[in-house]
């Protein structure tokens, strides 16, 4: 289960585990955080990072993800393009037993000098229509330090059997060495119903070569409420504007580590001067 869906579950305190399982967030948010997702991922991390670059991009995305029998199955895939801070995604998913679910997002962003604002809008379709907006705003403090905040599900809809409850978000992100280095942190709220919100966090590492083509390494990790490990995830990437990205997701189930979930991503993207 991913952080974002641990933290609704636990939001919802005696609600089963089963229905946090109705909702999956998007892949781009196990290894991007809302202080350094740009492009046409962005629009799935944080919005306000479709305004820091001015480019266009394009993605496709696809998730296997273990399934109760020990088997890998086809459990999610992501289309989406930028353009120069507006952005259209498309996100299905795949629970089983015949159970899909459909999300549409539309985002806008702008870049107003060291700041960036943006928004997007999500609209979940199934048995019945549910809409939510994100908010998200980004400063370059230096050339190597950003930060953010964001609020997610605005409207809170019920997707499926899964609240999507209220959330803020903040973190930073620190790129020393050229890029070469680079650190990233982010902690999230969530509205827990009855009173209070529920804590998550991640902080990730990604290490590059130098030149137009860089290798990258990544690894992120997830920690709840009381600091317990949810989920590990680790990866690579390979190239620059034109990027493939793969990862693998490890949680905890029936007292074993096990590997959970494998991604696949491919980026295109274009800079304007």
């Amino acid at each position: 289960m991913n952080l974002r869906a641990a933290a609704v579950g636990a939001a919802l305190l005696a609600v089963p585990v089963a229905l946090a399982a109705q909702y999956r967030a998007p892949r781009s948010a196990d290894y991007l955080f809302g202080a350094d997702a740009w492009g046409t991922r962005a629009l799935w991390v944080n919005p306000a990072g479709m305004g820091t670059v001015n480019e266009a991009s394009v993605m496709a995305e696809v998730l296997v993800e273990r399934n109760a029998a020990g088997d890998y199955a086809l459990g999610q895939y992501t289309v989406g393009f930028n353009s120069r801070g507006f952005a259209l995604g498309y996100r299905r998913d795949r629970f089983g037993g015949g159970v899909n679910g459909n999300v549409w997002r539309i985002g806008l962003a702008r870049g107003i000098a060291n700041m960036s604002v943006g928004v997007a809008m999500s609209v979940y379709s199934g048995a019945q229509r549910e809409e939510d907006l994100d908010l998200g705003i980004r400063w370059r403090l230096r050339p190597p330090i950003e930060i953010f905040v964001a609020v997610e599900h605005l409207g809170q809809p019920t997707v499926r059997d899964s609240a999507l409850r209220l959330a803020a978000v903040t973190g930073a992100a620190w790129s020393p060495l050229r890029g070469l280095v680079h650190l990233a942190a982010e902690a999230r709220a969530t509205d827990a119903v009855v009173g209070g919100w529920v804590l998550a966090y991640r902080a990730g590492l990604r290490l590059a070569t130098p030149g137009r083509r860089p290798l990258a390494a990544y690894g992120v990790i997830d920690l709840d409420d009381d600091f317990g490990v949810p989920r590990l995830v680790f990866g690579l990437s390979f190239g620059g504007d034109y990027q493939g990205v793969l990862m693998g997701g490890v949680g905890r189930t029936s007292g074993r580590n096990r590997l959970e979930t494998i991604s696949l991503t491919g980026v295109a993207s274009h800079r304007f001067p």
